[in-house]
């Protein structure tokens, strides 16, 4: 009995040893990201005035590489965003990419959104802007968009000014390496 608990411990304790040092090498050391979630409500001054936000993209401290969901709810619809690109000026973010769920005349267009995070959770100071969908068929096409967009996020400086700037009843968080 005691030969045959040996050789199971080893094997046991090596393991272990090899679950550590595989999720310590996948939980801790991955590459520096930049990383942008969060969500809640804003209310516009339009005739659909409250909007659902749901926000969780990532990408190189570079901004490249951009990966992640944008999930956008209105009395008139919603869909669901695939994040290709991301940018970020201070306390700014914009997030671009396609639209991968929602209205049929929304499925395949583009889409453009900014939000800013001016404090803790909870402190309610955090703003969220409108929706662009379709910023690169837009007449004239939104400002600053570069030509290989959405694998490139136009600069978020000033995309507050572009999109609008409205309080967010939630929590969005910018997270830099």
């Amino acid at each position: 009995m005691t030969k045959m608990l040996l050789p199971a411990a080893l094997v046991v304790g090596a393991l272990s040893v090899a679950g550590a040092a595989w999720s310590s090498g996948v939980l801790g050391g991955g590459p520096a990201q930049i990383r942008v979630y969060g969500g809640g409500q804003i209310s516009v001054p339009t005739p659909i005035p409250t909007r659902t936000i749901s926000l969780d993209a990532a990408a190189s401290p570079q901004g490249l590489g951009a990966y992640g969901t944008l999930h956008y709810a209105a009395a008139a619809g919603g869909f669901r965003g695939e994040v290709t690109c991301l940018s970020l000026d201070a306390n700014t973010a914009l997030v671009g990419g396609f639209v991968r769920e929602g209205p049929a005349n929304f499925v395949g267009l583009t889409f453009l959104y900014a939000v800013t995070d001016n404090g803790p959770p909870g402190s309610g100071s955090d703003l969220a802007g409108f929706i662009d969908v379709g910023p690169d068929i837009d007449t004239p096409p939104y400002p600053g968009l570069p030509a290989n967009f959405p694998a490139t996020c136009p600069k978020a400086s000033g995309a507050q000014d572009n999109l609008g700037a409205f309080p967010l009843a939630g929590d969005v968080s910018i997270e830099t390496p």
